[in-house]
């Protein structure tokens, strides 16, 4: 499976700052796992309400921690994880991330 893994992507997690914020930031494990993108197919792109342009299938190896919720950095670019799922390709277990293109991509680590 690896030699499809072309992008490294960074895995950003909500964390709490206090009892009314919170802010996504990388931890130290979350840099640096590889990742291949693909466009999803129209059925899913309509079930997730038409997320054109913005939608991806984003494939690491299954030790990636990246969970739904996580947000996902590619190239500068942020989405968020809109579903996880654990696959497996023959001997080869892998996750599948539904990835959408976030509305802010000025955060700051």
């Amino acid at each position: 499976m690896k030699y499809w893994l072309t992008k490294i992507i960074l895995l950003k997690r909500l964390r709490a700052i206090d009892s009314n914020r919170s802010v996504y930031s990388a931890t130290g494990t979350a840099d640096g796992y590889p990742a291949s993108l693909q466009e999803p197919n129209f059925k899913k792109v309509q079930m997730y309400g038409g997320q054109i342009g913005n939608m991806w299938e984003c494939y690491v190896e299954e030790t990636c921690p990246a969970l739904e919720g996580d947000q996902v950095v590619i190239e500068g670019q942020t989405y968020s994880v809109q579903n996880m799922r654990v696959e497996d390709f023959s001997a080869l277990p892998y996750k599948r991330l539904t990835i959408v293109k976030a509305g802010n991509n000025n955060d700051a680590d």
